[in-house]
């Protein structure tokens, strides 16, 4: 915001003296406004661009006045956006610090803003007045749709939460419960598909004779918004499980490289990127994409210095803040990294975009590195800055061309100066796919299990199979050296004893 405010201070300041010297220097108090247009015309053919009449019968002195007199008005937006900014990012970093379930919880409102200024785009309430429940029908269907994309990253966390309460509560009707909500976790796709077959049946019984085409128009529109940003917003979600920091660095990250483009486009911008957006340039565009490429390692350091942000959601989710404490994870810590390594996993990270042994080539022979001292974190960060320049800038494209197409400025008026939610998530909805992707594919191991994950599937196994499984589990935790807990039953439930001091339990 700093930088920002003394950049236009600066350049208002300079265009207003060099225009206010090139009047002075060009007008003379004795000629008559004729023959003032006259000079200056027979001069322009040598050293000014040719004047127009309207300008010269204006006057330097009015000119300048005008110019004056329209600065404050940059001032006045500048105050405008600057109060929500700083309210933004304070409530973000505050919602950050107080854990893993408010910061999904401020996703879930984000996205609910979203989606209803989107909603709010095709409404036309003179046909709606005949409809009756049928806006309460889209709000069902993305309810249906935040059950299933927020279960499909939740439903091994709360499994796990949900067995280990039962075994720790007394009596049958704890152990039910904890039956039950196995169950509805375990087939927790089959009951989201039931719940949108409810509401199709609903719509099905709701079409009204001349609204057929309003209704499955808003039909649509639905069901391409829940596709378009609950699908995406809730990857978010993913990434928090993993840890805060494979949330933050891409928020972040996205940021750093549109306040980047901004800068570089404002001093050195010239040639128009898209038409779409106009105020774009390739300047900017590829400014900060050298910026944003040389800032990440450092912003990564930064960052993977705070065990809050690095360690994963822990397997019992609370509702607020607690104090997570996990071992190092590898990707933190810092190490000396092979040049060659490097630039082999950067290569197969941008795939075809860049011809194979070219990064290697320029990093050992041209610069003369072998060796650097980092972490891989920082490593996947360069990755993460790289798809933050090129892909995700398109999000905002996008949306853009969306807000033509609607003949609007912005989507909704909610944040002073800067629009709506959506105008400030456009390019965060493509970064979160594509970080949780990044994510899943290169930094996580596939085929690696949690215990909740484990559960899920043993609700789906008969009771032989679940007894065949217990005898095995024990033979393979006797094999490994473990000593085994002892079960004991009270009040229609089951409790762990602490293992005996003298070795394996004779079960």
């Amino acid at each position: 915001v700093v930088v920002v405010v003394v950049v236009v201070v600066a350049r208002d300041a300079m265009e207003l003296r060099r225009r206010a010297s090139t009047r002075s220097a060009n007008a003379s108090p004795s000629d008559s406004p004729r023959h003032h247009h006259q000079r200056d015309y027979f001069r322009d053919g040598l050293e000014h661009d040719t004047p127009t009449p309207r300008a010269h019968k204006r006057g330097g002195r009015s000119k300048l006045k005008d110019l004056l007199a329209g600065s404050p008005s940059k001032w006045r937006s500048l105050r405008t956006r600057l109060g929500p900014t700083v309210a933004m990012l304070g409530s973000f970093f505050l919602v950050l610090r107080l854990g893993h379930v408010p910061v999904i919880a401020l996703i879930f409102l984000v996205q609910m803003s979203m989606v209803k200024e989107l909603f709010a785009l095709a409404v036309e309430t003179r046909k709606e007045k005949d409809l009756p429940w049928f806006r309460l029908q889209q709000w069902y269907f993305y309810g249906v749709a935040t059950f299933f994309s927020y279960g499909r990253f939740l439903k091994a966390k709360l499994a796990r939460s949900v067995a280990s309460h039962a075994t720790a509560g007394s009596g049958v009707a704890s152990l039910g419960l904890g039956n039950v909500g196995m169950f509805l976790l375990a087939h927790h796709s089959m009951m989201s598909y039931l719940g949108w077959m409810c509401g199709f049946v609903l719509f099905v019984l709701s079409l009204r004779k001349r609204r057929y085409v309003y209704q499955f128009g808003q039909f649509a529109w639905t069901h391409m918004i829940v596709a378009t940003v609950l699908m995406q917003s809730s990857c978010f979600v993913a990434n928090v499980l993993e840890g805060l920091i494979w949330f933050v660095f891409p928020v972040v990250i996205v940021v750093f490289n549109d306040i980047a483009a901004y800068l570089c486009g404002f001093f050195i911008g010239r040639t128009p990127l898209i038409k779409i957006s106009p105020k774009k340039t390739w300047e900017g565009f590829i400014g900060a994409f050298v910026l944003t490429i040389l800032a990440a390692p450092f912003i990564a350091r930064a960052m993977q210095t705070q065990t809050w942000l690095t360690c994963p959601a822990p397997d019992h989710l609370r509702m607020w803040g607690q104090n997570v404490e996990c071992d190092a994870d590898p990707l933190f810590r810092m190490t000396t990294v092979s040049v060659g390594d490097l630039a082999q996993n950067l290569e197969s990270a941008l795939g075809s975009l860049i011809p194979h042994g070219w990064i290697g080539t320029f990093l050992t022979r041209w610069l003369g590195l072998r060796t650097v001292r980092a972490s891989w974190f920082q490593v996947h960060a360069v990755v993460f800055a790289w798809l933050a320049s090129i892909i995700a800038p398109f999000g905002g494209l996008f949306a853009s061309g969306f807000k033509r197409a609607f003949k609007i400025k912005d989507f909704s008026d909610f944040i002073p100066g800067h629009g709506g939610i959506t105008d400030r998530m456009d390019c965060q909805m493509v970064m979160a796919v594509l970080s949780h992707l990044y994510v899943a594919n290169f930094v996580r191991m596939p085929g690696m299990m949690t215990v909740g994950e484990v559960l899920l599937k043993v609700e789906l196994v008969s009771n032989e199979d679940l007894l065949e499984l217990y005898v095995a589990i024990g033979n393979m935790c006797v094999s490994r050296g473990m000593r085994l807990p002892s079960l004991s039953a009270s009040g229609g439930g089951w409790s762990v004893d602490p293992p005996d001091a003298g070795g394996v339990g004779e079960h």
